[in-house]
Protein backbone atom coordinates (compact mmCIF):
# COMPACT_ATOMS: atom_id res chain seq x y z
CA UNK A 1 0.00 0.00 0.00
CA UNK A 2 1.18 3.60 -0.63
CA UNK A 3 0.28 6.74 0.26
CA UNK A 4 1.32 10.44 -1.73
CA UNK A 5 4.85 9.90 -0.47
CA UNK A 6 5.22 6.48 -1.24
CA UNK A 7 5.20 3.10 0.54
CA UNK A 8 3.56 2.16 3.62
CA UNK A 9 5.73 -0.56 5.68
CA UNK A 10 4.10 -3.92 5.91
CA UNK A 11 5.54 -4.49 9.16
CA UNK A 12 9.08 -3.29 11.41
CA UNK A 13 10.99 -6.15 9.72
CA UNK A 14 10.25 -4.55 6.02
CA UNK A 15 10.16 -0.62 7.87
CA UNK A 16 13.88 -1.34 8.72
CA UNK A 17 15.27 -3.73 5.49
CA UNK A 18 15.93 -5.94 8.15
CA UNK A 19 16.16 -8.72 5.08
CA UNK A 20 19.02 -7.14 3.72
CA UNK A 21 20.96 -6.05 6.90
CA UNK A 22 20.49 -10.16 8.14
CA UNK A 23 21.87 -10.68 4.26
CA UNK A 24 24.55 -9.01 4.80
CA UNK A 25 25.61 -10.44 8.13
CA UNK A 26 25.25 -14.21 6.49
CA UNK A 27 27.59 -13.42 3.86
CA UNK A 28 30.24 -11.73 6.20
CA UNK A 29 33.90 -13.89 5.74
CA UNK A 30 33.78 -14.25 9.13
CA UNK A 31 32.00 -15.52 11.60
CA UNK A 32 29.96 -14.69 14.03
CA UNK A 33 31.32 -14.03 17.86
CA UNK A 34 34.73 -13.21 16.16
CA UNK A 35 37.19 -9.84 16.14
CA UNK A 36 37.25 -10.22 12.34
CA UNK A 37 33.06 -10.23 12.98
CA UNK A 38 32.99 -6.98 15.15
CA UNK A 39 35.18 -4.81 12.61
CA UNK A 40 32.93 -5.83 10.26
CA UNK A 41 29.95 -4.92 11.77
CA UNK A 42 31.88 -1.80 12.57
CA UNK A 43 32.62 -1.08 9.29
CA UNK A 44 29.74 -2.01 7.95
CA UNK A 45 27.75 0.40 9.80
CA UNK A 46 30.00 2.98 8.51
CA UNK A 47 29.25 2.83 5.00
CA UNK A 48 25.38 3.08 6.33
CA UNK A 49 26.44 6.51 8.03
CA UNK A 50 28.22 7.57 4.58
CA UNK A 51 25.09 6.32 2.73
CA UNK A 52 23.03 8.91 4.72
CA UNK A 53 25.96 11.65 4.11
CA UNK A 54 25.85 11.59 0.66
CA UNK A 55 22.12 12.45 0.59
CA UNK A 56 22.28 14.92 3.25
CA UNK A 57 24.79 17.02 1.51
CA UNK A 58 23.81 16.97 -1.92
CA UNK A 59 20.25 17.86 -0.49
CA UNK A 60 22.65 20.89 1.21
CA UNK A 61 24.46 21.73 -1.78
CA UNK A 62 21.02 22.56 -3.40
CA UNK A 63 19.66 24.53 -0.68
CA UNK A 64 22.80 26.60 -0.95
CA UNK A 65 22.87 26.96 -4.72
CA UNK A 66 18.79 27.98 -4.57
CA UNK A 67 19.56 30.64 -1.54
CA UNK A 68 17.30 28.33 1.03
CA UNK A 69 20.00 29.07 3.70
CA UNK A 70 17.18 27.75 6.37
CA UNK A 71 16.90 24.48 4.69
CA UNK A 72 20.60 23.82 4.08
CA UNK A 73 21.09 24.42 7.91
CA UNK A 74 18.45 21.89 8.68
CA UNK A 75 20.85 19.19 6.88
CA UNK A 76 23.75 20.27 8.13
CA UNK A 77 22.65 19.63 11.49
CA UNK A 78 21.83 16.04 10.45
CA UNK A 79 25.33 16.38 8.84
CA UNK A 80 26.93 16.91 12.42
CA UNK A 81 24.87 14.19 13.76
CA UNK A 82 25.71 11.27 11.41
CA UNK A 83 29.71 12.20 11.80
CA UNK A 84 29.02 12.01 15.51
CA UNK A 85 27.74 8.69 15.01
CA UNK A 86 31.23 7.68 12.78
CA UNK A 87 33.16 8.89 14.94
CA UNK A 88 31.95 6.60 17.92
CA UNK A 89 32.01 3.92 15.79
CA UNK A 90 35.90 4.74 14.73
CA UNK A 91 36.52 4.66 18.14
CA UNK A 92 34.94 1.34 18.58
CA UNK A 93 37.04 0.37 15.81
CA UNK A 94 40.21 1.31 17.01
CA UNK A 95 39.92 -0.18 20.79
CA UNK A 96 39.04 -3.84 18.80
CA UNK A 97 42.13 -3.29 16.86
CA UNK A 98 44.22 -2.94 19.89
CA UNK A 99 44.17 -6.92 20.29
CA UNK A 100 45.52 -7.53 16.55
CA UNK A 101 49.66 -7.40 16.19
CA UNK A 102 51.02 -4.43 14.45
CA UNK A 103 51.89 -5.68 11.30
CA UNK A 104 48.48 -6.69 10.78
CA UNK A 105 47.18 -4.50 7.23
CA UNK A 106 45.30 -1.43 8.25
CA UNK A 107 41.50 -0.92 6.82
CA UNK A 108 40.95 0.69 3.17
CA UNK A 109 38.13 3.23 4.13
CA UNK A 110 39.01 4.93 1.46
CA UNK A 111 38.60 2.19 -1.12
CA UNK A 112 34.83 1.46 0.27
CA UNK A 113 32.23 2.36 -2.42
CA UNK A 114 30.45 4.39 0.18
CA UNK A 115 33.30 6.61 1.24
CA UNK A 116 33.79 7.10 -2.80
CA UNK A 117 30.91 8.85 -3.21
CA UNK A 118 30.87 10.87 0.18
CA UNK A 119 33.75 12.31 -1.31
CA UNK A 120 32.77 13.42 -4.05
CA UNK A 121 29.10 14.68 -2.27
CA UNK A 122 31.66 16.60 0.28
CA UNK A 123 33.08 18.29 -2.77
CA UNK A 124 29.98 19.14 -4.38
CA UNK A 125 28.82 20.50 -1.11
CA UNK A 126 32.15 22.60 -0.24
CA UNK A 127 32.16 24.34 -4.31
CA UNK A 128 28.39 25.85 -3.09
CA UNK A 129 29.75 27.07 -0.41
CA UNK A 130 33.08 28.88 -1.54
CA UNK A 131 31.17 29.58 -4.41
CA UNK A 132 28.88 31.17 -1.85
CA UNK A 133 31.40 32.56 0.13
CA UNK A 134 32.83 34.46 -3.00
CA UNK A 135 29.31 37.04 -3.66
CA UNK A 136 29.73 40.18 -1.92
CA UNK A 137 26.34 40.43 -0.66
CA UNK A 138 27.76 37.07 1.66
CA UNK A 139 30.32 38.30 4.59
CA UNK A 140 31.01 34.82 6.19
CA UNK A 141 33.46 36.81 8.45
CA UNK A 142 30.51 39.33 9.92
CA UNK A 143 28.38 35.68 10.14
CA UNK A 144 30.80 33.75 12.25
CA UNK A 145 31.91 37.71 14.29
CA UNK A 146 28.23 38.62 15.28
CA UNK A 147 25.77 36.31 14.91
CA UNK A 148 24.97 33.19 16.73
CA UNK A 149 22.59 29.90 17.05
CA UNK A 150 19.48 31.68 16.22
CA UNK A 151 21.18 32.71 12.59
CA UNK A 152 20.48 30.31 9.35
CA UNK A 153 23.85 31.18 7.71
CA UNK A 154 26.04 30.64 11.21
CA UNK A 155 24.34 27.46 11.52
CA UNK A 156 25.35 26.65 8.31
CA UNK A 157 29.04 27.26 9.24
CA UNK A 158 29.10 26.05 12.57
CA UNK A 159 27.89 22.34 11.49
CA UNK A 160 30.50 22.56 8.08
CA UNK A 161 33.36 23.34 10.53
CA UNK A 162 32.35 20.64 13.01
CA UNK A 163 31.49 18.36 10.29
CA UNK A 164 34.71 18.66 8.63
CA UNK A 165 37.31 18.59 12.00
CA UNK A 166 34.99 15.18 12.70
CA UNK A 167 35.41 13.65 9.22
CA UNK A 168 39.17 14.02 9.89
CA UNK A 169 39.22 12.19 12.94
CA UNK A 170 37.08 9.31 11.99
CA UNK A 171 38.43 8.94 8.82
CA UNK A 172 41.77 9.41 10.45
CA UNK A 173 40.93 6.55 13.23
CA UNK A 174 39.55 3.83 10.77
CA UNK A 175 42.38 4.16 8.68
CA UNK A 176 44.62 3.13 11.35
CA UNK A 177 42.16 -0.05 12.47
CA UNK A 178 42.96 -3.35 11.52
CA UNK A 179 41.52 -5.28 8.18
CA UNK A 180 39.71 -8.13 8.81
CA UNK A 181 40.27 -9.68 6.02
CA UNK A 182 43.27 -8.30 3.49
CA UNK A 183 43.08 -10.81 1.20
CA UNK A 184 39.27 -9.46 0.43
CA UNK A 185 38.34 -6.06 -1.28
CA UNK A 186 36.35 -3.66 0.99
CA UNK A 187 33.29 -4.28 -0.99
CA UNK A 188 33.27 -8.39 -0.38
CA UNK A 189 34.05 -7.31 3.45
CA UNK A 190 31.53 -5.52 3.93
CA UNK A 191 29.46 -7.14 1.21
CA UNK A 192 28.32 -3.69 -0.15
CA UNK A 193 25.51 -4.37 -2.46
CA UNK A 194 23.47 -5.48 0.85
CA UNK A 195 23.95 -2.42 2.73
CA UNK A 196 23.65 -0.30 0.18
CA UNK A 197 20.49 -2.23 -0.53
CA UNK A 198 19.03 -1.64 3.08
CA UNK A 199 19.96 2.30 2.84
CA UNK A 200 18.04 3.18 -0.08
CA UNK A 201 15.75 0.27 -0.67
CA UNK A 202 12.34 2.28 0.96
CA UNK A 203 12.98 5.96 -0.79
CA UNK A 204 9.99 8.83 -0.12
CA UNK A 205 8.80 11.17 -2.51
CA UNK A 206 10.10 14.96 -1.29
CA UNK A 207 12.94 15.79 1.09
CA UNK A 208 12.75 13.54 4.12
CA UNK A 209 14.26 12.33 6.96
CA UNK A 210 12.94 8.65 6.28
CA UNK A 211 16.27 7.56 5.32
CA UNK A 212 17.87 9.15 8.30
CA UNK A 213 15.29 7.75 10.25
CA UNK A 214 16.01 4.11 8.93
CA UNK A 215 19.24 4.36 9.10
CA UNK A 216 19.42 5.18 12.80
CA UNK A 217 17.78 2.30 13.44
CA UNK A 218 19.87 -0.27 11.18
CA UNK A 219 22.61 0.95 12.91
CA UNK A 220 21.65 -0.71 15.75
CA UNK A 221 20.05 -3.15 14.86
CA UNK A 222 23.04 -4.36 12.79
CA UNK A 223 25.58 -4.00 16.03
CA UNK A 224 23.03 -5.96 18.18
CA UNK A 225 22.98 -9.12 15.87
CA UNK A 226 26.67 -9.40 17.04
CA UNK A 227 25.95 -8.92 20.27
CA UNK A 228 23.34 -11.32 20.62
CA UNK A 229 25.83 -13.96 19.11
CA UNK A 230 28.42 -12.96 21.57
CA UNK A 231 25.40 -13.21 24.37
CA UNK A 232 24.16 -16.61 23.50
CA UNK A 233 28.52 -17.38 23.29
CA UNK A 234 29.13 -16.07 26.90
CA UNK A 235 26.01 -18.29 28.15
CA UNK A 236 27.46 -21.55 26.41
CA UNK A 237 30.88 -20.61 27.92
CA UNK A 238 29.60 -19.95 31.69
CA UNK A 239 27.50 -23.12 31.43
CA UNK A 240 30.87 -25.58 30.93
CA UNK A 241 32.87 -23.32 33.31
CA UNK A 242 34.54 -21.50 30.34
CA UNK A 243 35.01 -18.35 31.97
CA UNK A 244 37.87 -16.66 30.33
CA UNK A 245 35.86 -17.25 26.97
CA UNK A 246 32.75 -16.14 28.08
CA UNK A 247 34.15 -12.30 29.36
CA UNK A 248 36.08 -12.06 26.18
CA UNK A 249 32.95 -12.94 23.97
CA UNK A 250 31.15 -9.90 26.67
CA UNK A 251 34.10 -7.61 26.23
CA UNK A 252 33.49 -7.42 22.45
CA UNK A 253 29.47 -6.98 22.71
CA UNK A 254 30.33 -4.19 25.04
CA UNK A 255 32.87 -2.37 23.02
CA UNK A 256 29.39 -2.24 20.52
CA UNK A 257 27.18 -0.35 23.67
CA UNK A 258 28.77 2.99 22.91
CA UNK A 259 28.38 3.49 19.36
CA UNK A 260 24.48 2.04 19.47
CA UNK A 261 24.06 5.00 22.20
CA UNK A 262 25.13 7.84 19.66
CA UNK A 263 22.67 6.65 16.78
CA UNK A 264 19.88 7.91 19.25
CA UNK A 265 20.90 11.33 19.62
CA UNK A 266 20.79 12.82 16.02
CA UNK A 267 17.27 10.84 16.24
CA UNK A 268 16.14 13.09 19.22
CA UNK A 269 17.78 16.73 18.31
CA UNK A 270 17.01 16.55 14.98
CA UNK A 271 13.73 15.00 14.25
CA UNK A 272 11.26 17.78 14.68
CA UNK A 273 7.92 16.66 15.16
CA UNK A 274 6.71 18.23 11.43
CA UNK A 275 9.75 15.84 9.89
CA UNK A 276 8.10 12.84 11.89
CA UNK A 277 4.96 13.90 10.84
CA UNK A 278 5.37 13.85 7.39
CA UNK A 279 6.97 10.12 7.28
CA UNK A 280 4.79 9.17 10.22
CA UNK A 281 1.78 7.41 8.45
CA UNK A 282 4.59 5.69 6.04
CA UNK A 283 5.51 4.04 9.33
CA UNK A 284 2.48 2.02 8.99
CA UNK A 285 1.55 -0.47 11.76
CA UNK A 286 5.27 -0.97 13.06
CA UNK A 287 6.61 0.12 16.59
CA UNK A 288 10.00 -0.12 18.06
CA UNK A 289 9.19 -2.67 20.52
CA UNK A 290 8.37 -4.89 17.63
CA UNK A 291 12.30 -5.59 17.42
CA UNK A 292 13.22 -8.85 17.45
CA UNK A 293 16.34 -8.54 18.27
CA UNK A 294 16.64 -5.77 20.66
CA UNK A 295 13.21 -5.80 22.94
CA UNK A 296 12.86 -9.77 22.71
CA UNK A 297 16.26 -11.29 22.14
CA UNK A 298 18.91 -8.88 23.95
CA UNK A 299 16.64 -6.88 26.21
CA UNK A 300 14.85 -10.47 27.66
CA UNK A 301 15.09 -13.51 26.49
CA UNK A 302 19.82 -13.78 26.04
CA UNK A 303 19.82 -11.34 28.95
CA UNK A 304 17.65 -12.92 31.44
CA UNK A 305 19.40 -16.43 30.44
CA UNK A 306 22.71 -14.96 30.75
CA UNK A 307 21.74 -13.75 34.51
CA UNK A 308 20.64 -17.60 35.54
CA UNK A 309 24.04 -19.12 33.73
CA UNK A 310 26.06 -17.04 36.24
CA UNK A 311 23.86 -17.54 39.12
CA UNK A 312 23.84 -21.13 38.57
CA UNK A 313 27.78 -21.04 38.19
CA UNK A 314 28.28 -19.12 41.54
CA UNK A 315 25.64 -21.29 43.13
CA UNK A 316 27.32 -24.73 41.73
CA UNK A 317 31.06 -23.38 43.85
CA UNK A 318 32.47 -21.36 40.45
CA UNK A 319 35.30 -18.98 41.61
CA UNK A 320 36.92 -18.23 38.54
CA UNK A 321 39.43 -15.40 39.05
CA UNK A 322 37.67 -13.44 36.41
CA UNK A 323 34.45 -13.72 37.84
CA UNK A 324 34.44 -10.28 38.55
CA UNK A 325 35.25 -8.90 35.10
CA UNK A 326 32.25 -11.30 34.13
CA UNK A 327 29.83 -9.76 36.86
CA UNK A 328 30.64 -6.17 35.60
CA UNK A 329 30.13 -7.30 32.04
CA UNK A 330 26.35 -8.16 32.78
CA UNK A 331 26.68 -4.73 34.92
CA UNK A 332 27.36 -3.29 32.02
CA UNK A 333 24.46 -4.37 29.84
CA UNK A 334 21.95 -3.66 32.08
CA UNK A 335 22.96 0.04 32.07
CA UNK A 336 23.54 0.08 28.27
CA UNK A 337 19.64 -0.94 28.27
CA UNK A 338 18.30 1.04 30.75
CA UNK A 339 19.97 4.11 29.18
CA UNK A 340 18.60 2.89 25.27
CA UNK A 341 14.97 2.59 26.91
CA UNK A 342 15.26 6.05 28.55
CA UNK A 343 16.28 7.61 25.36
CA UNK A 344 13.94 5.86 23.24
CA UNK A 345 11.40 7.82 25.28
CA UNK A 346 12.31 11.11 24.11
CA UNK A 347 10.82 9.91 20.18
CA UNK A 348 7.02 9.55 21.57
CA UNK A 349 7.34 12.44 23.57
CA UNK A 350 8.67 15.08 20.97
CA UNK A 351 6.72 13.49 18.09
CA UNK A 352 3.58 12.15 19.58
CA UNK A 353 3.12 14.01 22.79
CA UNK A 354 0.70 13.41 25.48
CA UNK A 355 -3.62 13.64 25.59
CA UNK A 356 -4.06 9.81 24.81
CA UNK A 357 -2.14 10.35 21.81
CA UNK A 358 -2.26 6.82 19.97
CA UNK A 359 0.49 4.66 18.51
CA UNK A 360 0.90 3.56 15.27
CA UNK A 361 -0.67 0.34 16.46
CA UNK A 362 -3.41 1.57 18.39
CA UNK A 363 -1.85 1.67 21.88
CA UNK A 364 -3.86 4.49 23.61
CA UNK A 365 -1.60 6.28 24.92
CA UNK A 366 1.60 6.16 23.46
CA UNK A 367 4.21 7.93 25.83
CA UNK A 368 2.61 6.22 29.18
CA UNK A 369 2.83 2.49 27.37
CA UNK A 370 6.39 3.21 26.46
CA UNK A 371 7.07 4.96 29.83
CA UNK A 372 4.73 1.50 31.57
CA UNK A 373 6.90 -0.76 29.43
CA UNK A 374 10.29 0.42 30.35
CA UNK A 375 9.02 0.93 34.30
CA UNK A 376 7.84 -3.39 34.33
CA UNK A 377 11.18 -3.94 33.16
CA UNK A 378 13.09 -1.84 36.06
CA UNK A 379 10.36 -3.62 38.59
CA UNK A 380 10.92 -7.10 37.16
CA UNK A 381 14.90 -6.37 35.72
CA UNK A 382 16.55 -9.70 36.61
CA UNK A 383 19.91 -8.72 37.67
CA UNK A 384 18.29 -6.83 40.35
CA UNK A 385 16.49 -9.58 41.86
CA UNK A 386 20.02 -11.62 42.66
CA UNK A 387 21.86 -8.37 43.33
CA UNK A 388 19.74 -6.05 45.49
CA UNK A 389 22.89 -3.45 45.01
CA UNK A 390 21.58 -3.22 41.86
CA UNK A 391 18.55 -1.52 41.49
CA UNK A 392 17.09 0.06 38.18
CA UNK A 393 15.12 3.25 39.23
CA UNK A 394 11.19 3.68 37.22
CA UNK A 395 10.14 7.00 36.10
CA UNK A 396 8.78 7.75 39.10
CA UNK A 397 12.18 8.12 41.11
CA UNK A 398 14.18 10.68 41.53
CA UNK A 399 13.55 14.37 43.42
CA UNK A 400 12.80 16.09 39.95
CA UNK A 401 9.83 13.69 39.67
CA UNK A 402 7.20 15.93 42.03
CA UNK A 403 8.11 18.59 40.27
CA UNK A 404 8.25 17.95 36.62
CA UNK A 405 4.76 16.11 36.64
CA UNK A 406 3.33 19.24 38.71
CA UNK A 407 1.28 22.17 37.29
CA UNK A 408 4.40 24.36 37.38
CA UNK A 409 6.32 22.61 34.70
CA UNK A 410 6.46 23.00 31.60
CA UNK A 411 6.61 19.61 30.71
CA UNK A 412 3.13 18.80 30.91
CA UNK A 413 2.37 21.87 28.53
CA UNK A 414 4.82 20.72 26.22
CA UNK A 415 3.58 17.54 25.99
CA UNK A 416 -0.16 18.64 25.80
CA UNK A 417 0.03 20.46 22.68
CA UNK A 418 2.16 18.38 20.91
CA UNK A 419 -0.27 15.64 21.26
CA UNK A 420 -2.82 17.64 20.29
CA UNK A 421 -1.15 18.57 17.60
CA UNK A 422 -0.47 15.38 16.32
CA UNK A 423 -3.95 14.05 16.68
CA UNK A 424 -4.99 16.82 14.57
CA UNK A 425 -2.51 15.54 11.97
CA UNK A 426 -3.63 12.26 12.41
CA UNK A 427 -7.38 11.34 12.84
CA UNK A 428 -7.07 7.93 11.28
CA UNK A 429 -4.50 6.98 13.97
CA UNK A 430 -6.62 8.41 16.79
CA UNK A 431 -9.98 6.70 15.70
CA UNK A 432 -8.75 3.77 14.32
CA UNK A 433 -10.59 3.93 10.61
CA UNK A 434 -9.35 3.71 6.88
CA UNK A 435 -5.99 1.76 7.31
CA UNK A 436 -5.26 1.89 10.71
CA UNK A 437 -8.01 0.39 11.46
CA UNK A 438 -6.76 -2.90 10.63
CA UNK A 439 -5.48 -5.10 13.49
CA UNK A 440 -1.32 -4.73 13.79
CA UNK A 441 -0.34 -8.02 12.66
CA UNK A 442 2.72 -8.12 14.67
CA UNK A 443 2.74 -11.36 16.92
CA UNK A 444 5.36 -12.33 19.77
CA UNK A 445 8.50 -14.28 18.12
CA UNK A 446 9.33 -17.43 19.25
CA UNK A 447 11.82 -17.27 22.47
CA UNK A 448 15.77 -17.53 21.59
CA UNK A 449 16.78 -20.32 23.75
CA UNK A 450 20.14 -21.09 24.40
Amino acid sequence: MENHRGVIAEDYHVLQSLGSIDAARAAMVAGPGTDEALLIGLYQSVEIGLHNLVQLLDRAAVHLRDGEVAAAATELHWVRGFHRVLVRLSLAARRVSGGWDAEVPRWTVDGTPAFAEFRGALGRFDRELTALADRPEVDLGAVIAHRSLDDAWFGVLHCARIANHDARVWSANLSASAHPAPEQPPDRVLVSDSIRHAVFEHQLRGDTYFTQFRALHQIPELLIREINDRVEIAIRRIRTGEIVAAVDALDGAGELFDPIEACLPPLVDNLSTRDYHQIRENLGLTSGSHSVSIRFELFTELYEQLIDAIRQYGDAGGADPLARRLHRNVRDLQVFIFSWRDMHLHLPRNNLGGMETKSLTGARDAVGTVRKMRDNAASNDPLARVDKRLPVPTSLAGPLVEYLDGPESSDGLLLSVTGKVTQANFRDVQERTNFFAQPCPFSRPQRRVV
